[in-house]
This record gives structure tokens, C-alpha cells and sequence, in this order.
């Protein structure tokens, strides 16, 4: 059976998607099975980024109202990364029923190693947190973010999740130093998490496209990516079911 993440953030446009694809891309290409699940209701899809969003015949409300199977909805990123669309229709993902989430989600474990869920905030009623293996809660270094962290792992630890990981994305150094943002030691003693995943801030992260995801390039971006996923890894068995 595979592990399920949960990629979210209580802020809208901090980099939860890319950071949820390139973790995709990054375990499939060591070798797991991967699916990607959008669930988010952000401006830019997966599949869009994933030049994809053309291909989208069904779509991961077809699955969980059983138009379709997650089979033929699924689309093939590459060997081992698959992605579940976001619905191109606005209101589509609507009202979904924790029946429904926890059917789809224990269906795509029989397939995968990982399923990879990009949502919007922890807190959503329609996700059966007896299914979820892991939350990583994305976020910056504004003020807000202390008590933003504090919210997503206290959901987590309520419902028996003790795998969080907390991506410090869009990392501001200059106005942690100057005091207008929170510095690192700070965040990490307010919230009594570890902060080993952080990503600088950088224009160039936050206009990304395909080339951008499935580079190699070192950088902040691919370093924290490699350490999110190493992490994920570490006590994943291979599915042996396939389509």
C-alpha cells in the first residue's frame, strides 16, 4: 500500500504547487511510482505547468463520481509519474464527500508508492486522515507564518499524523536581517519544528514552467526538493499492483 502526502498552505501564491510537482518528479525519477492529485483551487494547474492541460479528457471529480475510472483519468507524465487533473470547469471540485476522497485515495495506494495530494489548507472536511502518511505545510517568513505552522501541525497531530514537514519557501534573508520578517531560529523556536527544508527567495522560482521542474540545476529549490524527498522515501515499499 502506498503513502499519501499532503502538500498545503494557509496562504494563497507561496509555491505549494511547484513544490508538490517537483517532489513528483524528483521520487519518480529515484524509482517510486507517483501519482500527483490536484485538488487545488489555485489560478495555475498542474497540468498546466506539466504541459498537459490539453490532454485532460477526465478529470479527478470523474473519479470520485465514478464517471470514470482512476485508470483512464489518469494522465502519463512520464515511467513512473502519473498526474489525477484538476477539473478545467470552475466550482467543479465543489462539495466533495470524505466517502468519495476515501475511495479515490485507497484506490490509487493499491497502484502507487506515493500519492501526492496538492490541496488547498490542511483543514478540509472531505480528507480521512487514517489514509494520510505525511503533511508538508508550506510557507514563508512573514510574521504570520508562526501561527499559520502552529494551525496545520496541531491538525496533523489531532488526527495521528506525526510525519510534518514544514517547507520554509520564498525565504526572505535581507528582511530577516533587517527585522521586517522572521528570521529562521526564531520560526524554529515558535513553532518547535525543524525548518531543514528552505527555499530561498527567488524570482526565478516563482516563474517556473516545465523546463524549470524537470531541470537539474543546483540550487535552493532542487536541494530542499531532494531533502523533502528523501525524506518521503525513506520507509516506502514498492507497490506491486500496475495497471
Amino acid at each position: 500500500m502506498g503513502n499519501v502526502v499532503l502538500v498545503g498552505s494557509q496562504k494563497s501564491g507561496i509555491g505549494k504547487t511547484i513544490v508538490c510537482i517537483k517532489t513528483g518528479i524528483t521520487l519518480s525519477e529515484g524509482g517510486k511510482k507517483v501519482l500527483l492529485m490536484d485538488l487545488s483551487a489555485g489560478k495555475k494547474k498542474i497540468s498546466e505547468y506539466l504541459n498537459v492541460n490539453e490532454d485532460i479528457i477526465y478529470d479527478i471529480r470523474d473519479v470520485m463520481d465514478a464517471t470514470c475510472s482512476l485508470e483512464q483519468a489518469a494522465i502519463v507524465i512520464s515511467d513512473k509519474l502519473s498526474l489525477l487533473p484538476c477539473p478545467r470547469i470552475a466550482g467543479k471540485l465543489n462539495d466533495i464527500k470524505i466517502e468519495a476522497f476515501t475511495k479515490l485515495v485507497n484506490d490509487a495506494k493499491d497502484v502507487y508508492d506515493i500519492v501526492i495530494a496538492d490541496i488547498d489548507k490542511v483543514a478540509l472536511s472531505y480528507i480521512d486522515f487514517d489514509l494520510v502518511s505525511h503533511v508538508i505545510s508550506v510557507n514563508n517568513n512573514d510574521f504570520s507564518c508562526i501561527k499559520e505552522f502552529n494551525g496545520d501541525k496541531k491538525i496533523a497531530q489531532k488526527f495521528g499524523v506525526d510525519s510534518i514537514l514544514a517547507v520554509l519557501n520564498r525565504y526572505n534573508r535581507k528582511n530577516a536581517r533587517k527585522g521586517t520578517m522572521m528570521k529562521l531560529k526564531d520560526i524554529q523556536k515558535m513553532t518547535e519544528m525543524a525548518m531543514d527544508v528552505i527555499i530561498d527567495e527567488n524570482s526565478k522560482y516563482s516563474e517556473t514552467g516545465y523546463d524549470f521542474l524537470f531541470a537539474k540545476e543546483e540550487n535552493s529549490f532542487n536541494k530542499a526538493v531532494n531533502t523533502i524527498s528523501a525524506k518521503l522515501s525513506e520507509e516506502v515499499q514498492p507497490v506491486q499492483a500496475a495497471y
